[in-house]
Parts: C-alpha cells; sequence; structure tokens
C-alpha cells in the first residue's frame, strides 16, 4: 500500500509552526488517518524557534512526500529518529494504584513492593503556472523543496497533479493558509534512502512563540487524536490560547488486579467539559531531569545512544522542558494552539500516588471490575455494556467508529470506539473508482456501515451499541446498560467483603503452606516472582517494564499487596 503524507499548515511569521494535516494518495485513493502528533519545540532565546517534528510513514519510499507551511527560509536538519520516543518514555505519567487487599492470608512484611551535500540552493526552479518550486541541498535522507504560491486554486491543483487527493471538502481548509502568505517546504526520500531511515525534521524559524497549526489536521485526524507538545526554554509553557488543565489525583482510579485506569478517557472527558481546547499538563521539570531519566532508560533502538546524547546537548541549552498534551476530534480542530511562559518554573510531577484510596479485594467474584471504567464515547454518545463487552451507544446524527485504545502501558495498544458526527466528511465526494471502505467490514446483523472520511463507520439499530472487536472491527450488540461519564469516576468501587476474610467464596492464590510459614512468605523472590509484583527498590524502575500478557503488570502501574486491617 502506497501512502502520501502531505503536512499543511497556517501559521502567522512571528509563530512557530510544526505539523498539519495528512492526504492520502491520488492514484490509490486510500484514506490516511493520523493518530498522534508529537512535536518538541526548543525555544531559543534570539528571536528563532526549533520544532523537531516526528514524521511516521508506512509505505513505499518513492511514494513518501511531506509538505508544511514556513514563514521563510528554514534551517533544516535531523535528529535520531528515536529522540521524542525516548523524551516521551522519560515524562510519561506514572499512577501508584491502591494496594491489593488479600484478607489474612498475606502478612504486612510481605508487600511487594549536516551535510552539505545536495544541490545548490537556485537550482531546478521549476515554474507551474502560478506556483514555484525551488530545490533545496539534502538533509539526511530527506530532497526538500520550497514550494510558493499566491493562489489556492492553482496549489490545490499542483497537489492533484503531484499524487495528493484534495477533494472539494479539503479546499476550505487549504485556501485559509495559502492566504496567509506562507511558502511551503516540501520533503521527499533522496533516491538512495529508505523508509526506515526517516528521521524528526529539525526546522529552525525567526519566531516568537511556538504554534501548533491543528486546524488542518482534521482532514485525516482520528477520534480522539493525542497532540503532544514538549517545549524546552528557560521557564514553564502553557498555551495562551487554549485552556490550561492540571490532572487530579482525587478523580483518578486504578485497579492493581489488572492494570485498568481511567487517566486518557477522563482526559477526554475533561477536555470536553472545557469546550474542546484544553491542553493538560503532564509534567514539568529541568531538562537536566529528563537527561538523566534518559540516561538509563531504554527503547531497545540502534539509535538510543544517539537520542540520549541529544536530550543531553538540549539540556546544555536550554533549563526546563514542558509536556502538554491534547485529546482532539477532527471537528473540534478549529483554532491553532500558540504557547507562551507563564512567568515561573513550577514543577509538575509526572507520578500519581493513588496508595490513599481505599484498598481493592482481591477476588473479582466479590468485587467486580466495573463496566465502562475505561471508555469515553466523545460527546455525541455514552458508554453501555452489552453482554460481550463494553460499546458506544452513539446519539442520532453520530456514528461509531473504531480507534486506538489509549493506554499508560508501553504494550502495543487494542481497539477502542468513539461516536463520530456523520456532518463532518472530508471524503464525501470521491473520484470514480475510489474504493468503498465498507468492503469487507461488517457491523453485524443490528448495524449498517456507512463511509465517513475515507474510513468503515457503524450506525446501530436503536438499543444497540458498537462493541471493538479483535482483528479490527465492530459489531452491533444488544444494550445491557448506558451510563454517563460520571461512571469514569468509578461509583461504588471497591468494594469490600463484609464479615471476616474466612467468608470470602474463594481462597486467595497463596500457598496454604507458604501463608502459614511466616520465613517462607517474607522470601522477597516468594512473595513477588509469581504475581511479576515489584521488587523492594521495583518502584523507580517499574516504569521502565514493558506491560506484557497474563498476568503480568500493565506498564506504568506498580502492583502492591498487603495485608487487610
Amino acid at each position: 500500500m502506497r501512502l502520501v503524507a502531505a503536512l499543511l499548515a497556517l501559521c502567522l511569521p512571528s509563530s512557530a509552526l510544526a505539523c498539519g494535516g495528512f492526504f492520502c494518495n491520488a492514484a490509490d485513493l486510500i484514506a490516511v488517518d493520523q493518530r498522534k502528533e508529537r512535536i518538541l519545540f526548543e525555544v531559543n532565546g534570539d528571536g528563532t524557534v526549533t520544532a523537531h517534528v516526528e514524521i511516521n510513514y508506512v509505505g513505499d519510499a518513492a511514494a513518501f512526500s511531506w509538505v508544511v507551511p514556513v514563514p521563510d527560509d528554514p534551517t533544516l536538519d535531523v535528529v535520531p529518529p528515536s529522540t521524542l520516543r525516548l523524551l516521551d518514555l522519560v515524562s510519561s505519567p506514572q499512577l501508584l494504584p491502591p494496594f491489593i487487599d488479600w484478607g489474612d492470608e498475606w502478612d504486612d512484611d510481605d508487600a511487594a513492593g549536516d551535510d552539505d551535500d545536495g544541490g545548490d540552493d537556485d537550482d531546478a526552479a521549476d515554474d507551474d503556472d502560478d506556483v514555484i518550486v525551488i530545490d533545496l541541498p539534502q538533509v539526511g535522507p530527506f530532497d526538500p523543496q520550497l514550494i510558493e504560491s499566491a493562489d489556492a486554486d492553482a496549489l490545490a491543483n499542483w497537489l492533484n497533479d503531484n499524487g495528493y487527493l484534495i477533494t472539494p471538502e479539503m479546499a476550505p481548509f487549504i485556501a485559509g493558509y495559502v492566504n496567509g502568505g506562507m511558502k511551503f517546504l516540501g520533503l521527499k526520500l533522496a533516491p538512495d534512502a529508505a523508509v526506515t531511515d526517516i528521521s524528526p525534521i529539525k526546522m529552525t524559524y525567526a519566531s516568537d512563540e511556538p504554534m501548533v497549526p491543528i486546524v488542518l489536521t482534521a482532514v485525516a485526524a482520528e477520534p480522539e487524536m493525542q497532540v503532544q507538545v514538549f517545549i524546552a526554554a528557560d521557564e514553564r509553557y502553557e498555551s495562551t490560547n487554549f485552556e490550561t488543565l492540571d490532572v487530579v489525583d482525587a478523580d483518578l482510579r486504578a485497579d492493581p488486579r489488572n492494570g485498568d485506569n481511567n487517566y486518557y478517557p477522563l482526559m477526554s472527558w475533561r477536555i470536553d467539559q472545557a469546550g474542546s481546547h484544553a491542553f493538560v499538563t503532564e509534567w514539568a521539570d529541568t531538562t537536566q531531569v529528563a537527561s538523566q531519566e534518559a540516561a538509563w532508560a531504554d527503547l531497545f533502538t540502534s539509535d538510543a545512544e544517539d537520542a540520549r546524547d541529544y536530550l543531553a546537548e538540549l539540556a546544555l541549552r536550554r533549563t526546563f522542558l514542558t509536556r502538554l498534551t491534547a485529546r482532539l476530534n477532527a471537528e473540534e480542530m478549529t483554532l491553532d494552539p500558540v504557547f507562551g511562559p507563564v512567568g515561573n518554573s513550577t514543577t509538575v510531577d509526572r507520578v500519581h500516588n493513588l496508595r490513599d484510596q481505599p484498598d481493592v479485594w482481591w477476588d473479582y467474584d466479590t468485587n467486580p471490575p466495573l463496566a465502562c471504567n475505561d471508555l469515553y464515547c466523545g460527546r455525541g454518545g455514552s458508554c453501555a455494556s452489552t453482554a460481550g463487552a463494553d460499546g458506544c451507544a452513539c446519539s442520532d446524527g453520530f456514528a461509531a467508529r473504531l480507534i486506538d485504545k489509549p493506554t499508560l502501558s508501553t504494550a502495543e495498544a487494542g481497539n477502542d470506539v468513539a461516536c463520530v458526527p456523520l456532518s463532518f466528511d472530508v471524503m464525501g465526494v470521491m473520484p470514480v473508482g475510489a474504493p468503498d471502505p465498507c468492503d469487507g467490514f461488517s457491523c453485524g446483523e443490528f448495524g449498517e456501515c456507512l463511509a465517513l472520511n475515507g474510513n468503515p463507520v457503524c450506525l446501530c439499530d436503536t438499543g444497540y451499541a458498537a462493541v471493538p472487536l479483535s482483528g479490527g472491527t465492530l459489531v452491533c450488540d444488544s444494550i445491557v446498560e448506558e451510563f454517563g461519564p460520571e461512571q469514569l469516576l468509578w461509583p461504588d468501587f471497591p468494594v469490600t467483603p463484609d464479615g471476616d476474610d474466612d467468608d470470602a467464596t474463594t481462597e486467595p492464590p497463596v500457598d496454604d503452606d507458604d501463608a502459614a510459614d511466616d520465613d517462607d512468605a517474607a522470601d522477597d523472590d516468594d512473595a513477588t516472582d509469581d504475581d511479576d509484583a515489584t521488587d523492594d527498590d521495583g518502584l523507580s524502575n517499574t516504569p521502565r517494564c514493558s506491560a506484557g500478557g497474563g498476568g503480568s503488570l500493565f506498564g506504568l502501574l506498580v502492583l502492591a499487596v498487603r495485608r487487610r486491617r
């Protein structure tokens, strides 16, 4: 499958810019979904801002193409591919969940604790009507071009003529950016470069403040798309035109038995409550702290050491780092977020200690997980339990779409579902011969598949909810009970059994001999290994552990047990 990625974005000449929206390839007519934006801004203090933009691309090297507006000729470079992933890892939120209550079977002491190669700047100027294309020197694996046009229609025609699919619904997005007087930086892979050579592009502009041109991202954004912004400066930053939210530990919930938590669904709900235009400050601290964390963190990639070195160099240039996250639907991308200093360097901890919340009784029969405890369907629907699993019951005018499940784990995300408006469709008018997204996709007996933004969505019958299935599909299943978003606060959880521990109907999963023998139970290996709990000093190491299958820990949740009193 060939995917051509074109990122177009608008900003004022005084703002630093990053990425924008993806377009599908005009030859294949296959939609491109942008699931996440990850950007590092460096405020240089000399009237310039440097944007590091992560480019995720899967497809044919010859088909790769990427376009972003620039206020003037930028200074270009690349950084190690794993740089932003490493920065994400060392600043990711961590939840310390409540303790597991095993009853009297366990004693308190058993708790587990530049190159200059390339063409001439002035060479290969290509005038195509009102579009001017100038070749720039090669940077890393990229062959860059500077593209200029004052005519939105001419640019749209040029994009269509050069392999991009620009539908009539996309034209208004492009027109506003062209009318802003921007030039365009286009990147293609050099003839001898492979897709595996793609690295984050580094662009330095004359700018007063960082800005993410999010509006055009709407042409290909997945519902609840995560926008992750890192700002390296000499003080803390926040958005100046989006609301700033903090993580409230009292609202966070986590089940230490299985890793369930409400972190990202709760974030989406709180952002919607703030009118959709809001960023959450997830972490803020010195760049030295980030560099020290990165020094021993490992992504198990071949360029991990280079990424660590780059962050160490960043720590020598800038003193403070802020991590801000938003979650947005395409129809909510109507304003480009701008960022500025807050006038202080107050730190924000990424560790959220929930250990003062009630212990969670180990027995699932006595204390089952709540339905709809980690699914937010958006403002266009509500979470519903079914006989199979939780799903989304979408309101009139909305349909269910499969999305990636947000997770705190380093493991691969599973599937989730969200309700999207039928009125927002940038691929409503497709050329003859375009593939039908519903071919081979079924919503089951009680639902209808529709094509929306080049993707299949499910319109379920009344009384049915769309449930995500393994294998990347949805099915409309009969609703057992519907819940409002307040269910994300886990009401009436956990449940503590009445009476003595002996009244429990199921024995805890502890060997009788070991439980009776204090010496055996106190042994660190016996007390922790079977359940993958952390060792005595494992609390600081756990955030680097990957989630495993079966009974292993989930990502950044720390398992702990103690005796119920």
